[in-house]
């Protein structure tokens, strides 16, 4: 049997939205799937996805020595030495992607090509880094990007369940890989008091070790009928025990992070904080019943490696009074999807309430309360990426003819030359 292989060496985030790749792959009964991932996700990987052959690599372990990382490869090259791999998914630019994939014959290889030396990007990656010049008018979302990459891809309402509570508590992620990406802990304690009457049931606080301190310095911030619900769990749970929790929360607080797409993935209600340079349209939750409170402050999404000149102004707007009340209404839909609720006006500038929803394409944000800079725009770039991976005729939108500036150049009409 022919096999797939898909080198997804990022993070915990994006394994998960790999996911509409990977289970499109997956529904050819006629070819293997394998995926290479750093060695540390190894087990999340075999538990995401069942039947697919997975292979580990030590690329984010600083303590990895150089003999280890040297027989990791060798293993790895032997297993698809032996596999009878014919197409090739490379999903990232790094090193260790390109040394993976040059192992392969450059045709073979969809997405970032290492060819003679050189990167190669095909027509579809390629239209879509040139989004990233103005990333307000960027309006796909990782899952399918990546999705995509698969013709024809998945559709997408197969990649993850509608949101649904399970009836066990709330989820608090205190803080993402990224810092200025994190709402401070006076503001998650307000959070967490608006929105505590969405469940009667325990209060879960996840992350890692490194957040066991915020876990201490939340509680005392909380009225003592909140503090005497919290479970503590920072630290405490393997990839399994992630997942057990998770899968059965009735809602999930929680900035970008990798727990956030595992939700997704799980079918469990989450409401996203988006701020600083995390961008909804890119990494938001993926399916149907998620809601994302995103930062449009005029600077955002700003560039995580720059320095911030306004110290991370953009976090205070989320415990302001029009935000907490919007979160307490919310949290008092019993028994309803967290879309449900009255389309109150939110008097703010700087922060906007979304909803996710799916189509033909793929996912798409509509707001709910507030107003979403570069909305035509975002609209007709949507629109021809649409029209392209579907095949077919662009439908009307506004801007169109700027947006086919900005998405095609006069080289891609060029014909190769034998």
């Amino acid at each position: 049997m022919s096999a797939h292989l898909v080198i997804q060496l990022a993070r915990f985030g994006d394994l998960i939205q790999t996911k509409r790749l990977v289970r499109g792959l997956q529904a050819d009964p006629d070819h293997e799937v394998h995926l290479a991932v750093d060695t540390g996700l190894v087990p999340l990987a075999t538990l995401l996805y069942p039947g697919v052959i997975v292979h580990g690599l030590p690329v984010h372990t600083s303590r990895a020595k150089p003999d280890s990382i040297v027989r990791a490869c060798v293993t790895l090259v032997a297993a698809l030495k032996a596999a009878d791999i014919t197409r090739v998914y490379n999903l990232n630019l790094s090193a260790y992607n390109h040394a993976l994939a040059g192992l392969f014959a450059p045709e073979q290889v969809a997405g970032y090509q290492w060819n003679q030396g050189q990167l190669v990007r095909g027509l579809w990656p390629e239209m879509v880094f040139r989004l990233s010049v103005h990333r307000l008018t960027n309006p796909l979302n990782l899952m399918d990007y990546w999705g995509f990459f698969l013709d024809p891809p998945l559709v997408p309402n197969l990649v993850n369940p509608p949101a649904t509570a399970k009836g066990g508590g709330l989820g608090v992620v205190l803080a993402g890989r990224h810092a200025r990406r994190t709402l401070p802990v006076p503001i998650v304690a307000r959070i967490i008091q608006a929105t505590a009457a969405r469940s009667t049931g325990r209060i879960h606080l996840l992350g890692t070790m490194a957040e066991r301190g915020a876990a201490r310095a939340l509680r005392p911030l909380l009225p003592a009928a909140i503090q005497g619900r919290l479970n503590d769990l920072t630290g405490r749970t393997d990839w399994n025990g992630l997942a057990e929790v998770v899968q059965g929360l009735d809602l999930l607080l929680t900035p970008d992070t990798g727990t956030m797409h595992l939700a997704a993935h799980l079918g469990t209600p989450v409401m996203a904080f988006f701020l600083s340079s995390a961008w909804a349209f890119e990494t938001g939750p993926y399916g149907e019943g998620h809601l994302i409170w995103q930062s449009v402050e005029p600077c955002a999404p700003c560039l995580e490696a720059a320095p911030c000149s306004r110290d991370a102004a953009c976090a205070t707007s989320f415990a302001d009074k029009a935000v907490l009340s919007r979160l307490a209404q919310l949290a008092q839909l019993k028994g309803e999807t967290l879309s449900s609720g009255p389309a109150l006006p939110l008097p703010l500038e700087n922060i906007c309430l979304l909803d996710t929803h799916l189509d033909d394409f793929g996912q798409d944000l509509r707001p709910l309360a507030g107003e979403l800079p570069e909305r035509d725009a975002r609209l007709a770039h949507r629109e021809l990426l649409r029209s392209h991976g579907l095949r077919t005729a662009p439908r009307r939108v506004r801007l169109e003819q700027a947006a086919a500036k900005a998405l095609y150049h006069e080289t891609d009409w060029m014909i190769d030359m034998p």
